[in-house]
C-alpha cells in the first residue's frame, strides 16, 4: 500500500517557481499589487455611495473610511465655524473688548461690486440731544437739516462701516422725504425704495434708519449702555404687520415673517454683546414700506435724549449684526417666523 504524499506550503511554492519564469513571476506580483490598490480605493469610496451611506446609518456601523480618514466636520461645528472672510465678523465686541475698528477694504462678495444694502431715511431731519461738541440749528422739534448732525450722519457712519470693515457694497440715500408734510413722508420714501429696487436688483436688504422719540420735554438721557468706557445708544427694530389701524390690511402686505425673523436675528446677535444694547423688537400694525421687498427693516438708533456721540458709538455693533444678517441672507440660511403670542403690537 502506497503512502499518500502530503504537499506542504513550501512544496507548493517550489512547484510554482518551477512552472513560472522570473519575468512571469514579476508580472504576477505587479498584477496582485494593482488589484490590492483597486480594492483599497473602493473601500475608501464605498461610504460615499448610496449603499455605503445606508450601511453607515445602521446602529454600531463603523466604516473603514472613518478609521483611516480625518473625521469630517460635524453639523454643529459647521454652524459655528468662521464664515466666508468677505462676510465674517472678525471682532465681536464684549464688555471687556473695544468696539471694532475699521480695517482695509475687502472685495465685495457680489459680481462687479453690485450693491447689497440700501440705507435711507424716511425722517431724515431727526436729530439728537445737542452737546457742546455737536450743537446744531434746529429746523423743528429735535430736528435739523444739517446732515452732519442728524440721522443722515449716523446712516453714513453705518454705510462706511459696512463698506470698509465688511466689504459690503452699500447705497446710502440722503433724500429728505419730510417736505411738504411730515405725515406723508412714507409715501415719498416708498418711491425712493422702488427706484433703487428697480435700478439695483442685487439689493437684498433695505434699512430705514431713524432715531426714537421720548417727547419734547427731555433732558440728556442716562438711557445708554457703557461698553469699554464708552456710552453707546440703545437700538430697536420696528416691524410692521400691514394690518393697519382698522385691521383691514393694505392692498400690498409686507412679508412680516421674513422681516420679523431678520429683526430678531440681529437683535439676538447684538444681545450677545450686551443684553441691554437693544430693546425688544417692536411689532406695529403699519407696514413702513416693508412690503417693497422680503428683507426690509426699520431701526431706531437711540432717541432724542441720546447724543450724536452715543449714536455714533452704536454703529460698529449695528454694522456687525447687519453683516451677520447679510451673510445669512446670501447663504439662504435666514428663516421665517410667525408672530409670537406675546409680541408687542402697537396701534398706529
Amino acid at each position: 500500500m502506497k503512502r499518500k504524499r502530503t504537499r506542504t506550503p513550501q512544496r507548493h511554492l517550489n512547484m510554482a517557481k518551477s512552472f513560472l519564469s522570473e519575468t512571469q513571476r514579476a508580472a504576477l506580483t505587479l498584477a496582485v499589487c494593482a488589484l490590492l490598490c483597486v480594492l483599497g480605493m473602493a473601500a475608501l469610496a464605498w461610504p460615499r455611495t448610496n449603499i455605503g451611506l445606508l450601511a453607515m446609518s445602521l446602529p454600531g456601523f463603523v466604516s473603514l473610511a472613518a478609521q483611516t480618514q480625518t473625521p469630517q466636520e460635524s453639523a454643529a461645528a459647521a454652524m459655528t465655524r468662521p464664515a466666508d472672510p468677505a462676510f465674517s465678523v472678525k471682532v465681536r465686541p464684549t464688555e471687556t473688548q473695544a468696539p471694532p475698528q475699521s480695517q482695509s477694504p475687502r472685495p465685495t462678495p457680489t459680481p462687479e461690486n453690485e450693491p447689497l444694502v440700501l440705507i435711507y431715511h424716511t425722517h431724515a431731519t431727526e436729530a439728537y440731544f445737542p452737546t457742546e461738541n455737536n450743537p446744531y440749528t434746529p429746523s423743528g422739534s429735535w430736528r435739523t437739516k444739517d446732515n452732519g448732525k442728524n440721522v443722515v450722519a449716523v446712516g453714513e457712519r453705518l454705510a462706511e462701516e459696512l463698506r470698509k470693515r465688511y466689504g459690503i457694497c452699500v447705497l446710502h440715500d440722503t433724500t429728505n422725504h419730510e417736505p411738504p408734510k411730515l405725515s406723508s413722508s412714507y409715501s415719498r420714501s416708498e418711491q425712493t425704495m422702488r427706484k433703487y429696487r428697480d435700478e439695483y436688483p442685487s439689493l437684498i436688504l433695505y434699512i430705514d434708519l431713524h432715531r426714537d422719540a421720548y417727547g419734547n420735554n427731555v433732558s440728556e438721557s442716562t438711557d445708554f449702555v457703557t461698553i469699554d468706557g464708552k456710552q453707546v445708544a440703545r437700538m430697536m427694530f420696528v416691524v410692521g404687520t400691514g394690518e393697519g389701524a382698522m385691521g383691514t390690511g393694505f392692498d400690498e402686505m409686507p412679508d412680516f415673517e421674513s422681516n420679523h425673523a431678520l429683526a430678531e436675528q440681529i437683535t439676538a446677535y447684538l444681545n450677545t454683546i450686551d443684553p441691554r444694547l437693544t430693546r425688544n423688537v417692536r411689532v406695529k400694525t403699519g407696514r413702513y414700506n416693508q412690503h417693497i421687498a422680503p428683507h426690509c427693516l426699520l431701526v431706531e438708533v437711540g432717541h432724542n435724549a441720546n447724543t450724536l456721540e452715543q449714536a455714533f458709538a452704536a454703529i460698529p455693533y449695528l454694522a456687525a449684526g447687519i453683516a451677520d444678517a447679510v451673510e445669512s441672507i446670501c447663504s439662504g440660511a435666514d428663516t421665517k417666523t410667525t408672530m409670537p403670542p406675546n409680541a408687542w403690537v402697537a396701534e398706529e
